[in-house]
Parts: structure tokens; C-alpha cells; sequence
């Protein structure tokens, strides 16, 4: 069904991400290409927390490679995984994201295996229903609008980890 073929795609996705995060340390982890990068920051509680949460800049800023695990962990199959499995209650004030390239594997596998049990589990007929108001623009949207979305979301986002991976191997070189 629906939730088998999104189930085999997004572990073909997911593995081709977290392949490129083999590896990784704290240095190219919080490597910032450009100045005025949106990264990772501690909070008044020591909490890592995400740059520009609620923010739409316009050009949007570069990100830093803990940004985007971020983003696509915590955000995207997290935040969603909550809102369509658990109880709805995270925030975006309330995501959290690991300060070290150490911890980006478990943080990454935690997430991943929630939103993968997740649209394992939704039922054929599910699929095709409205998501209903609390999804605020995405109501009229059905569970495989929402999946195929943060399907995107990983796509797109662990594209730009690779690259940005690429180029730090080579940043003697940038000018």
C-alpha cells in the first residue's frame, strides 16, 4: 500500500543522508562558510536551540551543517512525527538539537525511527483524509500531501548537508 512504497522510499532517502554524516566532528559540525550563517546557539538554559526559528528572511541565510541536522531531525520528522502520532503539544519553541557531532546519530536515529513507526502504522483509508484545522494551511491537506512534504524536507536539506560536507573538504581552496 501507500505506506509501504513511503516507507521504502524515505529508508533509501534516510540512509543516503545519514551515509553523508559518517564522520562528522564539532569543527566542520558548526563550520560557518559565510558570515551571518544561521547555526545552533545555546540558550539562557544551556539548551542548543536552532537560529531564526519563526523567521522567513528573504534571501534566507546560509546554514550551517547543525542546522540543517537540526532542521530536518528535530523540524521536519520530529516536530511532524508529534503533531501526527503523538499529542500534538511540541512547539517550535520547544525543539532542542544536539551541540556536538557526537550526538547527531542517535538524535537523527531517535527521530527517524518515530516517524518511520509512524506512517508505518497510518492505515490505508487514513491516508486520503483531511489533516483537519489544527494543521492551520496544511488542513485541507491529507496524510500523504504531509509525508510527501517533509519527504522533500530531507531530500532537500540533506542535499545541502552533502554539499556543504564537500565543501568544507575543501575550504583552502574557497575564495
Amino acid at each position: 500500500g501507500v505506506g509501504q512504497s513511503l516507507c521504502t522510499t524515505f529508508d533509501y532517502v534516510w540512509d543516503r543522508f545519514t551515509s553523508r554524516l559518517q564522520g562528522l566532528d564539532d569543527a566542520e559540525y558548526l563550520w560557518q562558510p559565510v558570515d551571518g550563517c544561521w547555526s545552533i546557539r545555546r540558550d539562557a538554559d544551556g539548551i542548543w536551540r536552532l537560529d531564526g526559528v519563526g523567521e522567513d528572511p528573504d534571501p534566507a541565510p546560509i546554514t550551517t551543517i547543525a542546522w540543517r541536522v537540526g532542521h530536518i531531525a528535530a523540524t521536519a520528522l520530529g516536530g511532524f512525527a508529534n503533531w501526527m502520532f503523538g499529542d500534538g503539544a511540541l512547539t517550535a519553541a520547544d525543539l532542542s538539537v544536539p551541540g556536538e557531532a557526537s550526538e547527531v546519530p542517535g538524535f537523527c536515529a531517535e527521530n527517524y525511527t518515530v516517524w518511520r513507526d509512524g506512517i508505518g502504522a497510518i492505515g490505508e483509508d487514513r491516508w486520503w483524509e483531511p489533516l483537519g484545522p489544527k494543521w492551520g494551511p496544511y488542513a485541507d491537506s491529507n496524510s500523504v500531501d504531509l509525508v510527501l512534504l517533509v519527504l522533500d524536507e530531507v531530500v532537500h536539506h540533506g542535499a545541502e548537508v552533502g554539499l556543504l560536507r564537500d565543501l568544507y573538504l575543501r575550504r583552502d581552496r574557497l575564495s
